[in-house]
């Protein structure tokens, strides 16, 4: 029979033992004389004792068969009532995606054994190992017996994928020559952070029709699954030893550093920005645009940059049997205009929704991708920066409605976040990327992706 994790969130451990001797005055009338505790605090008396028959005790996350734990109680000879068996977790975080259950809740003297199952969901955000304590408490409704259970938890063995959408600063502008991948540099690889090996972003010869936006073999290079390296929209020649030739940087990889701190296992970047790009048609971007759904509205363009990127998180994630824990988002500039920028909070909140639908299911299940599922979508505000080829401190009305977009989105989808970046500026310390202030520089970028993991983090409920 299934049962239910309980736990004591808000009381040290001698408020605990209070609370649990309060309870059973209250349902047995009984004095202080009347209950027993151990030495270690947990409650027991002298008719019987509950124990654990496992030796090993480690729970892995996200296996099916769980951990079972053979139980057995041991009465005195003239004990007969019926126990009940119940399980609480001594903590919130201890309890946190376990559920449980007993092949017997109620043991009498003829069927004094049980075997406990506990399960530990998948995790909204990657674990580390640890351990978790667990209170299994034998009751016949006057006497208690309780035993304590410390257990190991392994993480699930399955890498975090991180899916990067946008348009040039998710691409990363920071100009030539400023990547620092020697090693010990800033953007120096790292064997456990990997990416979908994806092919360049060509209008001209490579990504013209719907077509070409979901085929598999135009969006990933042989290897599928490489070291990741700046810039990562650029793919990995094979036949090239000293690594990628381009010298410029994202903020992707500074973003898989921070992750790696809190995992113990590889992540997978899937690059899927492009330079330019909008919702609106744009003469001068990509020939796909990031509507989640077909329009009618004239201003607006097709699905095809959406479809794209939903198809490369799918390849990554057959690929490598990840998890898919986040969704970064930078954009806005190429909507930030008179026809477009009216547009853009609907369009963004569509594009929010339907990436968490339209996403193939991971070892998490299909029940993680509905529209408010905890699929952390984390977006950036843009540059306000200002040097000697411009001032974009101050946004101009409509580009001040696509920021206010931005900025509204955690008030009006669940699992949101906003990274700010409005002090990334050469007046900082952080100057400007190519071309011009649109784009940030090498150091904003690596401080962004930092910045980015933060506000994913705030996602947690």
């Amino acid at each position: 029979m299934n049962s239910v994790i309980t736990t004591f969130t808000q009381f040290s451990n001698k408020s605990r033992i209070a609370v649990l001797l309060a309870s059973l005055f209250l349902l047995a009338g009984c004095t202080d004389d009347d209950v027993d505790t151990d030495d270690s605090g947990l409650l027991s008396n002298d008719n019987f004792e509950l124990r654990s028959l496992a030796t090993q005790l480690t729970l892995v996350e996200g296996d099916e068969a769980g951990l079972r734990i053979p139980l057995e109680l041991d009465r005195n000879d003239e004990h007969d009532d019926a126990v009940d068996l119940s399980i609480m977790g001594v903590s919130t975080a201890d309890a946190a995606f376990i559920s449980s259950s007993f092949t017997r809740l109620t043991l009498t003297p003829s069927e004094d054994n049980s075997e406990m199952v506990l399960n530990l969901a998948i995790a909204d955000q990657p674990l580390m190992p640890q351990q978790r304590s667990f209170i299994i408490t034998a009751s016949d409704g006057t006497n208690s017996d309780e035993l304590l259970l410390e257990i190991n938890v392994e993480p699930v063995d399955a890498p975090d994928v991180y899916l990067l959408v946008g348009q040039s600063n998710m691409v990363g502008f920071s100009g030539d020559g400023t990547r620092e991948a020697l090693p010990g540099g800033l953007d120096e690889t790292n064997p456990r952070i990997r990416q979908l090996n994806v092919s360049k972003n060509d209008r001209e010869t490579l990504f013209l029709s719907e077509a070409d936006f979901t085929s598999p073999t135009l969006n990933v290079v042989p290897p599928s699954i490489t070291t990741a390296e700046d810039p990562l929209h650029v793919p990995l020649d094979p036949s090239n030893d000293s690594g990628k030739d381009l010298e410029y940087i994202g903020l992707g990889l500074s973003f898989a550093k921070r992750a790696l701190l809190d995992t113990t296992k590889e992540i997978v970047l899937v690059p899927a920005a492009w330079s330019g790009s909008a919702f609106c048609t744009n003469d001068d971007g990509p020939n796909g645009q990031w509507n989640a759904e077909p329009t009618d509205n004239p201003e607006l363009g097709n699905t095809w940059l959406f479809d794209r990127a939903v198809t490369r998180a799918n390849l990554a994630l057959a690929e490598t049997g990840g998890i898919l824990r986040g969704i970064l988002w930078h954009q806005g500039e190429s909507d930030s205009n008179e026809r477009c920028a009216q547009f853009y909070s609907d369009n963004l909140e569509k594009l929010v929704t339907q990436l968490r639908v339209s996403i193939d299911p991971d070892r998490r299940g299909a029940s993680l991708r509905q529209a408010d599922s905890n699929i952390p979508f984390i977006v950036g505000t843009m540059s306000r920066g200002s040097d000697e080829r411009g001032d974009l401190s101050v946004f101009p009305p409509d580009k001040e409605l696509v920021s206010l977009a931005l900025q509204n989105l955690p008030a009006n989808i669940p699992f949101t976040e906003l990274s700010n970046h409005d002090d990334l500026t050469p007046a900082n310390g952080y100057p400007c990327g190519n071309t011009t202030c649109v784009h940030f520089g090498a150091a904003a970028l690596r401080e962004m992706g930092n910045r980015y993991y933060d506000a994913l983090l705030r996602t947690a409920p």
